[in-house]
């Protein structure tokens, strides 16, 4: 509830109402403020099969009846549009940042953030010679699209990104999708739109033991990347730019068992995901 609402008069019911929350993005990990003593949800709706399991598996407090396994509205808008595109998308490290600012949101990043494996990854592999070169011989582009985190700070000024595009933050995520023929990312939910396409992703995981250690946001769910994962999982940079070049050189096609998994995870392979919802919602009504 707002904080302007918790201690008024009318407080229980406002906290009544049917709440239905769409989601961000797909919950692969524990998301703990969603627990239902917190937020007290009508309905939740998932769009991976495991995911809404997950909900009933772990201590969120739900039962079947609200969680609405439809698929994600959103995903009846993406699209196809290949241009020969290799996109990089990383997520950020809550450890090389202070406090969010109260105003903006906005955390301040710490001093030493091009000292850290997180910069000096990512900076190798995106100016990386052999990577280039081969990206150049193949006729790909390759782009980036830094976390708002990093971007904000004026963080992405320090990346070495001669021959990178970089793109707007303005983009449009399903854009970003349409054109990509694979992205790179490393614990990102928002792949999951993108594997929504049947189009492959990989992962770059030089730093899980310090990503899942409890410095950052995340808390490991049900999600395992190399069980899991849409994508080979990558732990070194000359691995990842191996597989790129192999992604490459064969047109940047699915791997069928990664297309299983895929087929597996998500409930529903359409556009009727909007429908979907919108039955569940008037049946919320009707009660």
């Amino acid at each position: 509830l707002p904080e302007e609402v918790k201690n008024h008069a009318l407080r229980d019911s406002v906290a009544l109402r049917p709440f239905v929350f769409l989601q961000h993005g797909v919950s692969k990990d524990f998301v703990g403020w969603l627990w239902k003593f917190t937020q007290n949800l009508t309905g939740l709706v998932a769009a991976a099969i495991p995911e809404a399991q997950a909900f009933l598996d772990e201590p969120y407090g739900y039962s079947a009846r609200e969680i609405w396994l439809t698929g994600f509205p959103r995903f009846d808008r993406l699209y196809h549009n290949e241009q020969k595109v290799i996109t990089f998308m990383p997520t950020w490290r809550q450890w090389l940042f202070t406090t969010p600012n109260q105003e903006t949101g906005v955390w301040t990043p710490r001093s030493g953030f091009t000292e850290s494996n997180y910069f000096k990854f990512y900076n190798e592999l995106l100016s990386n010679e052999r990577l280039i070169s081969a990206a150049q011989e193949l006729g790909y582009t390759l782009t980036f699209f830094p976390h708002p985190m990093v971007r904000l700070n004026g963080l992405v000024n320090e990346f070495n990104l001669e021959t990178i595009q970089v793109l707007e933050s303005k983009t449009p995520y399903r854009e970003i999708y349409a054109k990509s023929d694979l992205v790179v990312t490393d614990y990102s939910s928002a792949i999951f739109d993108f594997a929504y396409l049947r189009k492959p992703v990989l992962y770059a995981q030089f730093d899980k033991d310090e990503m899942f250690s409890g410095k950052h946001t995340l808390k490991k769910g049900y999600f395992d990347y190399e069980r899991d994962g849409f994508g080979e999982v990558t732990y070194t940079l000359e691995d990842m730019v191996d597989c790129l070049i192999e992604y490459m050189k064969n047109n940047c096609q699915l791997k069928e068992k990664y297309r299983e998994r895929i087929d597996n995870s998500f409930a529903f392979n359409d556009r009727n995901n909007c429908e979907r919802v919108y039955q569940k919602v008037c049946e919320l009504i009707q009660q």
